[in-house]
């Protein structure tokens, strides 16, 4: 027999019915409520790595500008230590031109002098206040103060050496490595200042200049024959202790010569009176004192003239100017005269090819 009962309706505990069409409106809200809850994390991870690259920029210009002023000031602290070594080679240069003529006492001092200046310059290189940018080309600048303090103490062991008499092989060896090690030196600081340079230009701050220093102009001085050389020419016996010398270095007349003949000849116009101006300087690095200058003039005829004069007192170095009034010169086309001054030569004196001047000259008679 057929069951014709109404089929139950299945109920929950809620007491609702649990249709098609209702579980379906329960599923979309709840996806709906899914739906926005990523969109909203998703728009604040994108506002936070926006703020984060524009405040991170700004930063990060800041911290370079400032290392930009780091570098600047730094350049300027350089510049200042550059220019004290520079000031020890132009005196070491000075000195080295000059050597043959100063006493050993004073090459000693000065050597000495430098070498002690180069040693506070190296250090105080050290304590420059290095900025980053320039951390990899400071090693640089202090290999060069470095090399700058050997070398000089090397040139100054040797040259002691050949001032007393004492030069052997190794000083001729030691004396080529100084100067060697300043020569470097000055490469050093050449390949420092071409990349600081280059640091300088790459940031717009080429208007910020690195200063220049060099100690050997010419670096074949450093070579061992040239060295050889140097030490043969300052070997004599008074090199570096007392040297005693004057010279004649300037020799004019009044009327002043206006021509020369074919044969070197001056010819001086017609005068009423002829003088005589010379110049002599002390060459020697010792005071001389009664140096006596005499002028003679000689003719043709066989005749002759003789003024003296004496320079009282002449420190080395110094030039002082006589003037020689009262000689009486032939005159005419055919009438040669020959004007010889001579000054000293003093007391030790050992060259003294220097000591006198001649002038030839014809006086016109109209």
């Amino acid at each position: 027999m057929a069951d014709y009962r109404t089929p139950r309706t299945r109920t929950y505990s809620s007491g609702g019915t649990h249709s098609a069409a209702a579980r379906q409106a329960r599923y979309r809200a709840s996806r709906r409520k899914r739906g926005r809850l990523p969109a909203v994390i998703i728009a604040g991870i994108i506002l936070f790595l926006i703020l984060c690259w524009v405040f991170g920029r700004g930063c990060g210009g800041d911290k370079e500008a400032q290392q930009n002023e780091e570098l600047r000031k730094y350049v300027i602290s350089v510049n200042k230590t550059i220019a004290r070594s520079s000031a020890v080679g132009n005196q070491f240069d000075e000195l080295r031109k000059e050597i043959a003529s100063v006493a050993r006492e004073d090459v000693d001092k000065r050597l000495s002098e430098m070498a002690e200046e180069c040693k506070r310059i190296a250090k105080d290189s050290k304590k420059i206040v290095l900025p980053k940018k320039a951390e990899d080309i400071h090693p640089l600048l202090e290999v060069c103060f470095d090399m700058r303090t050997e070398g000089i103490g090397k040139f100054r062991t040797s040259i002691l050496e050949v001032i007393d008499e004492k030069a052997t092989e190794k000083t001729e060896e030691v004396m080529s490595d100084g100067l060697l090690d300043l020569v470097i030196s000055d490469a050093m600081l050449a390949r420092f200042r071409t990349k600081l340079e280059s640091k300088l230009t790459a940031l717009k701050l080429s208007y910020e200049k690195v200063a220049d220093s060099r100690f050997v102009q010419n670096e074949e001085e450093a070579l061992p024959q040239s060295v050889s050389n140097f030490i043969k020419s300052l070997s004599s016996p008074e090199t570096g202790n007392e040297i005693h010398g004057v010279a004649i270095i300037a020799l004019t007349t009044s009327p002043q010569k206006e021509d020369s003949t074919s044969s070197g000849v001056s010819i001086l116009p017609k005068a009423e009176s002829f003088s005589v101006k010379v110049t002599v300087e002390n060459q020697g690095n010792q005071e001389e004192k009664n140096i006596p200058v005499v002028a003679k003039l000689t003719t043709d005829t066989g005749a002759s003239q003789v003024k003296t004069k004496k320079i009282a007192k002449l420190e080395p170095k110094e030039k002082t100017v006589l003037v020689f009034e009262g000689l009486k010169p032939e005159v005419g086309a055919e009438a040669q005269n020959t004007l010889t001054v001579e000054a000293g030569p003093v007391r030790n004196e050992k060259k003294t090819d220097n000591n006198k001047m001649t002038l030839k000259f014809i006086m016109k008679s109209q």
